[in-house]
């Protein structure tokens, strides 16, 4: 089998999920990290496919131009 080498950047935040989740089951952060990303492609994966196919369908014909929501009435442009 054919391997590549992946190197990511991740926020703390995620670093620390993925430790305390690797703590809980008795793995590497690495494996944790490996496994979560692999749970997760075929959700993915759907979702994108899903997400291209509605794209594919808009056309010069359906595709509306802006809707006037009148004046912010909160914090809708922070």
């Amino acid at each position: 089998m054919k391997t590549r080498k992946l190197t990511l950047e991740i926020s703390e935040s995620v670093y620390e999920k993925l430790a305390h989740l690797a703590e809980l089951n008795e793995e590497s952060i690495e494996s944790t990290a490996i496994w979560s990303i692999l749970s997760s492609l075929p959700y993915l994966t759907k979702k994108a496919e899903e997400f291209k196919g509605m794209m594919e369908r808009v056309t010069p014909e359906n595709l509306h131009g802006e809707i006037d929501f009148r004046e912010p009435v909160g914090c809708e442009f922070r």
